[in-house]
């Protein structure tokens, strides 16, 4: 008789590790604007950067700990190759220039991700 089976008949579950969750990521945006987080511009620069839309969160503040990789509140405080800075999703759909600044900004945050 296998051990498994002598360990099934005995009603003994096998230990099994658990899956880790993958960690979420945290994209700030303005406070008036948590409800326009549905653009399919987000949607394509979290898959250009690698991150799926299911494990990230969207947040007028970062709260401790958080990783932000996206920061859409228009607020240029400090410049950061760890975090992707841009204008507000509504200045990105309907300004040229803003759209143009956040490919600017994506190059070398992209070019960070893949070394």
């Amino acid at each position: 008789m296998k051990s498994i089976d002598y360990l099934d008949a005995m009603g003994i579950t096998r230990w099994v590790k658990a899956e880790s969750k993958p960690e979420l990521s945290t994209v700030l945006v303005n406070p008036r604007r948590l409800t326009e987080t549905s653009s399919p511009i987000i949607t394509k620069v979290l898959e250009m950067m690698g991150y799926d839309r299911e494990h990230v969160r969207f947040a007028s503040n970062a709260e401790a700990n958080a990783k932000v990789i996206w920061d859409m509140r228009g607020k240029q405080a400090s410049v950061s190759t760890e975090i992707l800075l841009s204008a507000p999703i509504n200045e990105i759909e309907t300004n040229p220039e803003a759209k143009k600044a956040l490919w600017r900004n994506m190059q070398p945050f992209l070019k960070n991700k893949g070394s």
